[in-house]
């Protein structure tokens, strides 16, 4: 069997000597090549060449940010799998994959196996949660802060959005989520059940309010707690369109993606294979 590596060259911040005890154990599939793109775009790349050139198994290495640019560079159906080294690993946790390097490498040898959805959206493949205005805002302001100081590990979502509410103040822009899963960021917990494999996703908005308002709706969440009375609504469908009356910011699965106004979004049912899920 041919396998394919492709590591975040920053992940693993507090876990540095994954590596070393990952080799040995992915060895027993057969040939393991690690490749370690230097750019977002390149691990892509690197993902959609090692399929070409005939890898029976992609895994990336890193979070849910570096399984975002693998995914995107693969072909439906693909064989994928997940080494959880980064900061966040929200795919990962939900789905259960083993929580350690060494764990979810012999998980993958072991060969166990799950068809999730994807969620597609103006062409990007989507595994957890997306999000505009405010909520994009937050999630980049999360991700710089992530890059600056690794050591804060999950808390940069927390904080990242606490920063967004405090800064826009006041009334507060609108945020609206695209969900495959209940949870984001780490530890953030949607107040509804999103199911990865049932052809559907959930769009919620947040109602628009006080700085207040919003600082509590993002306490509740933090703690798995109820959220305030009307402060988000969802729906649950398998396509949709959402239109803007003007270009807006937007990430996906914790990666910012630039501005668009008009968003076309579809379910991807059971359209990646995850290999390293042990049954329980």
């Amino acid at each position: 069997m041919k396998v394919a590596v492709i590591v975040n060259p920053t992940a693993g911040f507090k876990r540095r000597h994954w590596r070393h005890v990952v080799e040995p154990v992915l060895a027993e599939l057969g040939r393991v090549e690690y490749l370690t793109p230097d750019s977002p775009a390149g691990t892509t790349r690197a993902a959609r060449d090692a399929e070409a050139r005939g890898a029976d198994v992609v895994i990336a290495a890193g979070g849910d940010g570096t399984v975002h640019r693998v995914i995107n560079g693969l072909s439906r159906h693909a064989q994928f799998g997940i080494l959880p080294v980064g900061t966040a690993n929200d795919l990962a946790n939900f789905i259960g994959v083993p929580p350690s390097a060494a764990a979810a490498a012999a998980a993958i040898v072991e060969g166990g196996e799950r068809a999730i959805d994807t969620v597609n959206i103006n062409g990007v493949r989507v595994h957890t949660v997306a999000g505009f205005l405010v909520m994009a805002d937050a999630a980049m302001r999360a991700d710089r802060m992530k890059r600056r100081w690794p050591w804060l590990g999950t808390s940069v979502y927390r904080i990242g959005a606490a920063i967004s509410i405090a800064i826009h103040g006041g009334k507060a822009q609108v945020g609206s989520l695209i969900a495959n899963q209940p949870t984001m960021g780490g530890h953030l917990r949607l107040p509804f059940e999103s199911v990865v494999d049932d052809g559907r996703f959930e769009i919620a908005t947040f109602a628009g309010g006080s700085r207040i308002r919003l600082v509590r709706t993002l306490a509740a969440m933090s703690a798995g707690k109820p959220l305030p009375s009307g402060a988000m609504t969802w729906t649950s469908v398998d396509q949709t369109r959402i239109e803007f009356p003007e270009d807006v910011e937007w990430f996906a699965d914790g990666e910012g993606l630039g501005f668009a106004r008009t968003f076309d979004i579809a379910a991807e049912p059971k359209a990646l294979r995850i290999r390293g899920i042990r049954s329980t």
